[in-house]
């Protein structure tokens, strides 16, 4: 018996241990989109170089940006239109790292792309004052 304790003892503790622990996280935005529409980029994740999750989606709504887990739709018992997740994180710790580290690399995709957008209209700007000349 007291190794049936012990047991459940250890793999409690491992459990948390592993839990506690959040692997490195890396972003990939794929799209930003430019339109009215609530969705504002698409974007993947690499989880500590063992897994990568793909179709998670920057979302705009009354409340703010928050992520959306890639999902699949189905029909509940009343033919409802639902939709289940693919992908989530277990732990509350996990979600928030998650979803920051999505929610930065969106923030740094729209300030990259505005950048590039700013070089590209001064670009445009200098090509047409180059045929000007000052006449005397």
């Amino acid at each position: 018996m007291a190794n049936k304790n012990t047991a459940k003892n250890a793999t409690k503790n491992t459990k948390g241990n592993k839990h506690s622990e959040i692997p490195n996280i890396s972003v990939r935005i794929h799209r930003l989109i430019d339109d009215d529409s609530n969705t504002k980029a698409y974007a993947s994740v690499n989880i500590g170089g063992a897994f990568a999750v793909h179709g998670l989606k920057v979302i705009d709504s009354r409340k703010g940006l928050f992520v959306n887990m890639p999902s699949r739709p189905y029909k509940d018992e009343n033919g409802v239109k639902k939709y289940a997740d693919q992908f989530h994180a277990i732990t509350a710790d996990a979600r928030n790292a998650l979803n920051d580290a999505v929610l930065d690399a969106y923030e740094q995709a729209v300030a990259q792309a505005q950048c590039e957008s700013e070089d590209k209209d001064f670009e445009e700007i200098e090509d047409e004052s180059e045929g000007l000349s000052p006449t005397m």
